[in-house]
């Protein structure tokens, strides 16, 4: 029996496969595939129910290791902004950039959120998923509170001393510029002190002027998030209300024919009492039930 080797380009390796000859080689390595197969399934941790795919931590790990790893690329990128250029100038971009990075961190916690579920699941019902060892348990809440570590520092790095010393030289050289000249004609000491105060005011007036900027914006953006929410609020109301006024009509229109059918029922049997006529539907569907089960049992 002949092979031909063959370029596998997901691993790297040679490998061989048979030519077109016996079906009963190719159903042996068929089945050494499944065997394959099953010892790698049995090496996966297990859950609750057997099965390392349906624990929905290893797919909320994955997704807060991708937002951890943009969290430090935005948090790197801000820093750059920061600290390689002028911040009085370039306020569109720093901005920008900051935004970006408070973005990543939001999501970031939510999936950090997710997580935590999942650890929190399993040590309120520890019986449930004895499968789960201590040590993977422990491994698991070590994540979360690493993670949670990771992005309290990158909080703390976003508005350290060192970003706010740069921002806060990049506007006393702004307002130094302005003016015209170092000293702002100062001929003195005492001059020179009250220039640097002043110059230091108006340094940190901006700043703060900038800070209120962008409070001011994230409160646009939550009251337009609310206001989407309350449209769309309103307009599955107004959906709502439309099925109801359906319903109600279909029902009025039901109990309309209901009442033209017990009328003529009544005229029928030469009776108009209610009482009478649903007694009489009663034992008919009770002798249509038992007919049916002596039919089928």
């Amino acid at each position: 029996m002949s092979y031909t080797p063959l370029d596998d380009l997901n691993r790297g390796n040679l490998r061989t496969v048979p030519s077109a000859s016996e079906d009963e080689e190719q159903s042996h390595r068929s089945s050494s595939r499944r065997d394959n197969g099953t010892r790698s399934a049995l090496a996966e941790p297990l859950t609750a129910n057997g099965q390392a795919s349906e624990d929905p931590f290893y797919v909320f790990r994955e997704d807060l290791y991708r937002k951890l790893e943009h969290v430090d690329e935005s948090l790197a990128e801000f820093l750059r902004i920061v600290h390689q250029t002028d911040t009085s100038v370039n306020t569109h971009e720093l901005k920008e950039a900051k935004k970006k990075l408070k973005r990543s961190i939001k999501t970031a916690e939510s999936t950090l959120k997710d997580v935590q579920m999942t650890v929190q699941v399993i040590e309120n019902d520890r019986q449930k998923f004895q499968d789960i060892s201590d040590g993977e348990l422990y491994e698991r809440r070590s994540l979360v509170h690493s993670s949670r570590d990771r992005l309290n520092k990158t909080k703390e790095e976003m508005a350290s001393e060192a970003v706010k010393a740069k921002m806060l030289a990049d506007e006393r050289a702004k307002a130094i510029r302005r003016a015209g000249a170092d000293s702002l004609g100062a001929t003195n000491d005492t001059q020179r002190m009250n220039t640097s105060f002043i110059v230091d005011s108006q340094a940190r007036t901006s700043l703060l002027m900038q800070h209120q900027d962008e409070t001011l914006d994230e409160l646009d953006a939550a009251v337009e998030r609310v206001g989407n929410i309350a449209g769309n609020i309103h307009a599955e109301i107004g959906q709502q209300n439309k099925m109801l006024e359906e319903m109600d009509d279909d029902l009025a229109n039901v109990e309309e024919e209901l009442g033209m059918v017990m009328g003529k029922l009544g005229k029928f049997l030469q009776t108009r009492d209610r009482g009478q006529i649903c007694i009489i539907l009663g034992l008919t569907a009770t002798a249509l039930v038992l007919f049916l089960m002596l039919a089928y049992f």
